[in-house]
C-alpha cells in the first residue's frame, strides 16, 4: 500500500511539474511580440498662428481599443513650442510601437500645466480647463490596426483655434487637435513671387480648410495634412499687394501638389 501511495505521489508531482512548465511557456509567449503584429507611430505638426510661441507640455497619450483605454509609450514627452512644427517640420511622439491587432476608436492627448504663450515678446501663462488630467480628445476616425501593417498617425495641433483670450486679458488653452493617417492625406507646396507679396496661404473646399504662413525669407510654403479633394487656394496679401485666388487645386492621397511659382500682383 505504501509503495502504491508513493507511486501516486510521484505521478502527481510529475503532473504538477509539467503544469508549471507549461504555464511558464505561456507566460513567455505572452511577453514576446509575435511576428507580423502592427507597428504604430505618431507625429505632431501644427497649423501656424500669429503668436510668437505657443509652449505646451506634452505628458502622454492614451488610446481606446474597444476593450478599454491603454497608455501608449511616448518617445518625446516634454515642453515644446508648437510653432516649431510647421512647414514640413514635425515632432515624433511615438516611434514604431508594436501593438496587438485592434481598432483605435478614440485617442486623447494628455498635457501638463507648464504651458505658456508669447505675444509681442511677452510670455503669458496658458491656463487649461479642469479636464486636462484626463486628456484632450483627438478628432479622428476609427483606425483598424491589422497584423503586418505599418501605421503613421499625424496629429495636427491647431494653435490658432486652441488659444483663447479671456475677458480679463488672460490666455486659456482649449486644444483643437485632429488626427489622420499619413496614407490618407496629401499636401500643397509652392513659392510666391515677389517674396513680400503675401504672408498667409489657405486651401478651402466645402468640407475642409487648411493653411500656413508663407516663409517671408524665401517665399516658400507647405500646407501639410490636407485631405484629398479639389481646393480653392487663397493667398492673403501684404500691404501694397492684391489678394490672389487659385481655383481647382487637386490634392491626391500620399502626394504633394506642387503649385510652382505663384505671381502676386
Amino acid at each position: 500500500m505504501k509503495k502504491r501511495n508513493a507511486l501516486i505521489s510521484l505521478a502527481a508531482l510529475a503532473v504538477f511539474a509539467l503544469f508549471m512548465l507549461s504555464q511558464q511557456g505561456c507566460e513567455k509567449d505572452n511577453n514576446t511580440n509575435p511576428p507580423g503584429n502592427p507597428v504604430f507611430s505618431v507625429k505632431l505638426i501644427d497649423a501656424p498662428s500669429a503668436y510668437d510661441a505657443v509652449n505646451v507640455e506634452i505628458v502622454g497619450m492614451e488610446a481606446n481599443i474597444g476593450t478599454g483605454w491603454i497608455t501608449l509609450e511616448m518617445d518625446n514627452s516634454g515642453v515644446y513650442n508648437l510653432l516649431s512644427f510647421t512647414n514640413g517640420n514635425s515632432l515624433a511622439l511615438i516611434n514604431d510601437v508594436v501593438m496587438t491587432p485592434c481598432t483605435i476608436s478614440e485617442l486623447r492627448l494628455i498635457l501638463g500645466t507648464n504651458n505658456t504663450v508669447v505675444v509681442d515678446g511677452v510670455s503669458h501663462e496658458l491656463t487649461t480647463p479642469s479636464g486636462q488630467t484626463s486628456g484632450y480628445k483627438v478628432k479622428m476616425d476609427s483606425q483598424q490596426l491589422i497584423a503586418g501593417g505599418v501605421y503613421y498617425l499625424v496629429l495636427d495641433f491647431n494653435t490658432q483655434k486652441s488659444v483663447h483670450v479671456t475677458g480679463n486679458g488672460k490666455y486659456m488653452l482649449k486644444p483643437v487637435v485632429s488626427g489622420c493617417m499619413e496614407t490618407s492625406i496629401g499636401s500643397i507646396a509652392g513659392t510666391i513671387s515677389p517674396i513680400e507679396g503675401a504672408y498667409y496661404v489657405e486651401a478651402t473646399n466645402a468640407t475642409d480648410t487648411s493653411g500656413t504662413y508663407i516663409n517671408q525669407t524665401n517665399g516658400q510654403f507647405l500646407i501639410p495634412a490636407v485631405m484629398p479633394g479639389i481646393y480653392q487656394v487663397k493667398f492673403v496679401q501684404n500691404a501694397g499687394h492684391l489678394e490672389k485666388i487659385v481655383p481647382g487645386v487637386v490634392v491626391i492621397v500620399g502626394q504633394t501638389t506642387q503649385m510652382g511659382t505663384i505671381p502676386i500682383e
